[in-house]
């Protein structure tokens, strides 16, 4: 997928059985590391939050100009409630597990989870009734696993090395669709996660085989070919169209299904095709030329605001998509060398975490227009993912930092922070669960679940993996 998902998400980094406890790097964006191709995904956009921060003059002024640094609106205070981490699971396992994550969409919740012995999981919670939404399904044994993605119209388990599972063929990687609605299995699907591309709607699946040179629409409910392009496309030319706000990192560390209902193809020939998911009619092409990666360089492409970015061979190019004749190609400042940038901030800007040890890093932000660095921040501790909001940025680690939009730093949070709707975060770190207020720096201590992988929330409900089970808290009124 190219800045889907595995997007936006959060980046996953480690193998599930090589990094007790999980951490942001157990799923998707983990294998971005042993990808021959980097991938998108995880996660990436702030809001607008005041226009003069972005204003040409603020942002990219020689440095012997003083500026004032501006701090975004921060939110009000979340009304937290304490929880008992204790009760029982809504969903209990039926053994140790040592890889869980869940998914938040509105009043459902939707969770899969690795058991010691290799069996993969999936479940569902309505968080209405705090009840299962239908019995656990056991998939059967797999090597390893790429997490899940969900939309309305399917929960996709994206499984690895099943060798002995009936389900799978040949032991190779295998997409499983599951139905939200019932927990059936509504077809399966041998593909590479390496080697493909791939976008979630509600009601589709784009899948670009990229080594094949061959692009499919698929239909949740059947798994079938609504329509086939047989024209090569461009490694991590696969796209969404999204707006900024879209990308925020909300109430998890996983993407959304877009909203608009095209796609944008950009076609290994230098062509950029957009076209309607249900159909696969052309409505606009572009000349955009590809940019080469360079030697061992990996390129990566992105769409946001109407506006197609290429990162490769240390240049950037941004191509509005309307036809407007305003695009740019420029070489980028910083050195990208196995960084993935992406879309984080209002105006355009883009981040990459860059100078990784392993023990501490440098958040870069990019002006893709101009290739100019617009501020960095070092962060001690390594980064497992960057997470987008109205408010700012969360740096992922342990612990999580809070940027504000030009880089001013609003808090270190002991754990791994996650944005909710109300603007605040909930932090997951050894001493339990935790709500932080922004604006005054409150943490409110909520309770003790014994959190096991990734957790998701809506507006007042939080669903974890714990160690017993798949447990639902109400954290907020």
């Amino acid at each position: 997928m190219s800045t889907e998902l595995d997007r936006l998400y959060a980046r996953l980094a480690d193998r599930v059985d090589a990094a007790p406890p999980p951490e942001l790097s157990a799923v998707r964006a983990r294998a971005a590391q042993r990808r021959r191709r980097s991938f998108g995904g995880l996660l990436a956009a702030a809001a607008a939050l005041l226009a003069a921060l972005f204003a040409a003059q603020a942002v990219l002024a020689p440095a012997a100009t003083p500026v004032r640094p501006v701090l975004p609106a921060l939110p009000a205070a979340t009304e937290f409630l304490p929880f008992d981490g204790s009760a029982d699971p809504v969903i209990r396992f039926t053994g140790p597990v040592r890889f869980g994550m869940t998914e938040t969409a509105g009043d459902r919740s939707y969770a899969m989870w690795m058991a010691e012995d290799g069996t993969e999981w999936v479940g569902g919670v309505d968080l209405t009734t705090a009840k299962p939404l239908w019995p656990a399904l056991s998939l059967g044994k797999f090597g390893d696993t790429n997490g899940m993605e969900v939309s309305a119209g399917a929960i996709l388990l994206l499984t690895e090395q099943g060798f002995d599972n009936p389900l799978i063929k040949d032991g190779s990687d295998t997409i499983i669709a599951v139905d939200p609605a019932t927990g059936k299995i509504m077809w399966t699907l041998p593909y590479s996660f390496n080697d493909t591309d791939r976008v979630l709607y509600d009601d589709t699946l784009v899948i670009t085989w990229v080594q094949r040179g061959v692009t499919e629409a698929l239909d949740l409910r059947t798994g079938k070919a609504r329509w086939t392009v047989t024209d090569r496309v461009a490694q991590s030319g696969t796209n969404a169209l999204r707006t900024m706000s879209e990308l925020y990192a909300v109430g998890g560390f996983a993407g959304r299904a877009p909203a608009d209902r095209r796609v944008v193809l950009h076609l290994a020939d230098g062509r950029a095709q957009l076209r309607d998911v249900a159909t696969g009619r052309v409505e606009r092409e572009l000349t955009a030329p590809v940019l080469p990666a360079e030697g061992d360089r990996l390129r990566q492409e992105t769409v946001v605001d109407g506006v197609l970015y290429q990162f490769a061979g240390g240049r950037v190019s941004a191509l509005p998509l309307d036809g407007s004749p305003a695009g740019t190609d420029v070489a980028v400042q910083a050195n990208l060398d196995g960084a993935w940038p992406s879309p984080c901030l209002a105006g355009g800007l883009f981040c990459a975490v860059t100078g990784d040890t392993g023990e501490s890093a440098t958040l870069t932000v990019i002006d893709p227009r101009t290739g100019a660095t617009v501020w960095q921040h070092e962060v001690k501790a390594r980064v497992r993912g960057v997470l987008p909001a109205q408010a700012g940025l969360v740096v992922m680690g342990e612990p999580s930092v809070v940027l504000a939009a030009d880089g001013t730093p609003l808090a270190s949070l002991d754990g791994q922070a996650m944005w909710v709707e109300s603007g605040n975060l909930l932090v997951v770190g050894q001493a339990g669960v935790s709500g932080h207020q922004l604006a005054t720096g409150e943490n409110v201590a909520l309770g003790q679940p014994g959190v096991t992988g990734y957790c998701s929330a809506n507006a007042t409900m939080l669903t974890c993996p714990t160690k017993d089970g798949v447990g639902v808290y109400r954290y907020a009124r």
